[in-house]
């Protein structure tokens, strides 16, 4: 009788959970468009979800047709033309990159990615404000 116990509070507690999700409303997710290097899709997300002044996570999601992810790449990040560059951190072998970098200006700082692969070298720019502008763009 006490394990059906503990299970119908179980039970319990996980509707609760979910009901609680459902009545979320965390409006428009900010999102910079993909780009491609090579036959490789690359997608990066931050966190916070909208990049604001500090230190931001950069996650960058390289993945090929029917979102397969790439994991043999070299991944760089820098903040503007003049900033150092940051080796992500590669996140096992599901396509994705890490790295923590101070943004100063996020309606102005532009994010870019270097993907190394055999010898050969990409770059691409993501401006930070293209977050804002998706979002006010979805607005209803």
């Amino acid at each position: 009788m006490r394990h059906f116990k503990a299970y119908s509070c179980l039970r319990w507690t996980i509707a609760a959970f979910c009901l609680a999700l459902s009545a979320c409303d965390s409006g428009p997710t900010p999102s910079m468009p993909a780009q491609a290097w090579e036959d490789i899709r690359i997608q990066v997300e931050t966190r916070p979800p909208l990049a604001a002044r500090g230190m931001n996570e950069f996650l960058v999601i390289a993945s090929r047709e029917q979102s397969k992810p790439v994991h043999n790449l070299i991944v760089s990040l820098r903040i503007n033309e003049d900033g150092r560059w940051h080796q992500a951190i590669q996140d096992g072998h599901v396509g994705v990159y890490r790295r923590a970098i101070a943004v100063a200006d996020p309606a102005n700082d532009v994010l870019y990615v270097r993907v190394d692969r055999d010898n050969r070298q990409g770059l691409l720019r993501f401006p930070l404000s293209e977050q804002i502008a998706s979002v006010k763009t979805s607005a209803p």
